[in-house]
């Protein structure tokens, strides 16, 4: 990507997406590593083929860091520290996140029924929603980092200076972290060449995920010119286009959601969802995709039925000028 910037890709088991970029950061005594990806023995073998490929080890590893939480970002870091002794690294904020979600063990299909009623999930749609939650991989990891970071801290490694830029949205505690040495920023998934990242995918309850989402786009504008190292997909140039495609994406949401409100008035999250376009078409989301929508449309109707939705439509539309 840069001179001692490497991107390998760390396999999702089941996908999509079908996997996780993760920048290797070469230094003089050792590499450091951004997003390392799922756990599990395939990812580590991955792991260890690709860093074979361009000279390294697995005991050459020093630190990891997380732009957030999720499996397919913060997974195997644990095992990396285990093996190599490396420190895990991840925001104050999302530490605090993670000490509060629902642990793998903890898993209560009663609990997230009560949910699927609150949002007006039919009943013969609920099942296939529980299977997911109960009997798919952990999504909630139990870790504790070695270090945590806010915002504006610099990451001073041999041959690297990282600044972090704290980007709220996706959860309470994601981050991105900008080299201003090589004009390059790791933006996790924050923003992604062509997926619309999730919105509050792990929150403490007290923020709005949306406008947060929002402002943190408006946060990365000093680096429009700059390449972005994403989370998945692919590294691409072009920040500034692909920021205001991402805010028109969410603006456009939350004006659906505005039109429906004079009709459906106090219906279901599950009947606003199923009026709303979608990619993959409503009839095609399952299982954690069904949830997501479902819960990003929840976002939505929350900010329109509180009243808060004109006032960020106007707001974000002044920031752009």
């Amino acid at each position: 990507m840069r001179d001692g910037v490497w991107a390998i890709a760390s396999p999702i088991p089941g996908g999509p997406p079908p996997y996780t970029l993760t920048y290797v950061l070469e230094g003089s005594d050792g590499i450091r590593i951004v997003d390392p990806g799922w756990s599990g023995e395939a990812n580590l073998r991955a792991l260890r083929s690709s860093l074979a490929d361009i000279g390294f080890a697995l005991h050459d590893v020093r630190a990891v860091v997380a732009t957030h939480h999720h499996p397919d970002h913060l997974g195997i870091a644990p095992r990396l520290r285990e093996l190599s002794g490396a420190r895990i690294i991840m925001s104050a904020d999302e530490r605090t996140v993670l000490a509060h979600q629902v642990r793998p063990e903890r898993r209560d299909p009663r609990l997230y029924r009560l949910q699927l009623e609150a949002w007006g999930v039919p009943d013969d749609r609920q099942g296939d929603m529980i299977r997911s939650f109960t009997d798919g991989p952990p999504l909630i990891l139990d870790v504790e980092p070695d270090a945590v970071v806010g915002d504006g801290d610099e990451l001073d490694w041999p041959g690297h200076s990282l600044r972090v830029v704290m980007t709220p949205g996706h959860t309470d505690g994601h981050l991105c972290l900008v080299d201003a040495d090589r004009a390059v920023v790791y933006t996790g998934d924050h923003v992604l060449p062509g997926i619309n990242s999730g919105i509050g995918l792990g929150t403490l309850g007290r923020s709005n995920p949306l406008a947060d989402y929002l402002a943190s786009l408006e946060r990365l504008a000093p680096y429009d010119d700059w390449l972005i190292l994403p989370g998945h997909e692919q590294p691409f140039e072009g920040l500034r286009a692909r920021r205001a495609v991402l805010t028109a994406h969410h603006l456009r949401r939350t004006a659906e959601v505005m039109r429906l409100l004079p009709e459906l008035g106090e219906a279901t999250v599950w009947e606003y969802a199923s009026r709303l376009p979608w990619t993959a078409g409503w009839s095609g989301l399952r299982g954690f995709g069904l949830h997501s929508a479902l819960l990003q449309t929840e976002r939505h109707l929350v900010l329109v039925r509180e009243g808060h939705a004109e006032d960020l439509l106007g707001r974000v539309a002044d920031a752009q000028g």
